[in-house]
């Protein structure tokens, strides 16, 4: 129970700064002003317009265009005007090259949201660190404080003990230099946290007051389960995705170029209508209509070696791609089996921290017992009342780092996603 009440005072503790806000409400922030999801949005728009672009270019297409000219033949003194509009229809019939472009864009605009599900699930790993790093650091402080508020009494204690006669001057200075350590350390901790705030607000551009805490009756524990099939989880991976997609990207461009060595084949038609009116001599006044549909055929006879070259440089994209592709899937199955590994010792962690308060509470109990009769040594109370303060700290930053690492497993797992962020909300206090 004292467990429990002491981890529960530090969180309310840390909260009563300002009206605390929970981390649904910062990662909403976060999506709404963080530049960096922005931009990342806007390179897959960009990319989804390009392909649209491209594959424009594969069905019909008509173009108009309209001119006026006015004439005046000197010799005849004649003047009259012409009138021409014109309207014209294409559409490839066959070309190969244009559909491997086509494909290799699909590609990339599948490969471009692939990229942006993989931002975003680092985006809500980012967000969550730096909310708990915020937190984690108002744990350094609170104990820091603590620490100089108890070292501050042992002094005090200290030379009442040294002016009835039952202390020793040593005592007072042990403990006046263990204060003013524990101040220094109090500086540190309030700079940390001015930096671990600065962090958080540069995600959500807004001043960070205050956050919420984990409830006391927070477990940490293996949050899912991974068992099951390694290559299908590696398969599903954005990451994953993301280079296959650049893979076969790769693979339509190098069909592109030999496509440059195919004919291709066109159809268009031109109708026009042309009208000349106001000159004095009939014969000049007519009207005419005409519409000309022609087939074209191009192929290329001679490029002087580009073609060839142009080949090379996109089979070696294409080994790059490849590899590029390995090496992820590897680094990805790495990185699943580590974080398994890092949770699991996490949650180890947790439960060793909540020990270690006990033993640290209990020695803190024992040495003012005995110190209290004469028989104890203030360095040892000292050190007692700092490792029980340490000991409440480490526990209140395990916990936070059980919970970012929870979210590192998903992200490893490549199915991170806004549900993570309700799931650790409802451990928050309220």
């Amino acid at each position: 129970m004292r467990i429990l009440n002491i981890a529960l005072g530090l969180v309310l503790a840390g909260n009563a700064m300002a009206e605390a806000k929970g981390l649904s409400d910062i990662y909403q922030l976060a999506v709404a002003n963080d530049p960096s999801l922005r931009a990342q949005i806007a390179a897959r728009d960009a990319s989804e317009a390009l392909g649209n672009q491209i594959r424009g270019a594969q069905g019909l297409s008509v173009s108009a265009s309209a001119s006026v000219k006015g004439t005046q033949n000197f010799k005849s003194d004649d003047h009259y005007g012409t009138g021409t509009l014109s309207l014209s229809l294409s559409v490839p019939l066959y070309d190969r090259g244009l559909s491997s472009s086509i494909d290799s864009q699909d590609a990339e605009v599948r490969q471009a949201d692939a990229i942006l599900v993989a931002y975003r699930q680092s985006h809500i790993l980012s967000v969550t660190n730096a909310y708990f790093a915020v937190l984690s650091s108002e744990q350094d402080l609170l104990a820091s404080r603590a620490e100089v508020e108890a070292f501050e009494r042992q002094l005090e204690q200290a030379s009442e003990r040294l002016i009835v006669g039952i202390g020793t001057r040593v005592d007072v200075d042990q403990a006046r230099a263990r204060l003013d350590l524990s101040k220094v350390g109090l500086i540190s901790a309030e700079v940390a946290l001015d930096t671990s705030r600065s962090d958080l607000e540069k995600l959500v551009d807004a001043p960070i007051l205050g956050l919420s805490g984990l409830e006391a009756s927070f477990t940490a524990g293996l949050h899912r389960p991974l068992d099951g099939n390694w290559e299908t989880l590696v398969d599903s991976h954005p990451d994953v995705i993301a280079e296959r997609e650049a893979y076969q990207s790769a693979l339509a461009d190098l069909d592109e170029v030999r496509a440059e060595t195919t004919p291709t084949l066109a159809l268009s038609s031109t109708f026009s209508i042309s009208d000349t009116s106001g000159s004095s001599i009939p014969a000049t006044n007519t009207s005419a209509r005409s519409n000309a549909l022609s087939l074209t055929l191009s192929a290329p006879i001679y490029t002087n070696g580009v073609a060839p070259a142009k080949v090379d440089v996109a089979e070696a994209g294409v080994v790059k791609a490849e590899a590029d592709l390995l090496r992820v899937r590897r680094k990805v199955l790495a990185n699943m089996r580590e974080t398994y590994r890092n949770l699991e010792a996490s949650a180890r962690t947790v439960e060793a921290r909540q020990l270690a308060i006990v033993s640290a509470a209990s020695r803190v109990e024992a040495t003012e017992a005995a110190y209290a009769v004469g028989s104890g040594d203030i360095v040892e109370l000292l050190n007692s009342k700092k490792d029980l303060f340490a000991a409440e700290r480490d526990f209140a930053k395990a916990r936070h780092n059980h919970v970012v690492r929870q979210l590192q497993l998903d992200r490893a797992v490549g199915d991170l996603s806004e549900s993570a962020i309700v799931r650790i909300d409802q451990a928050l206090a309220q």
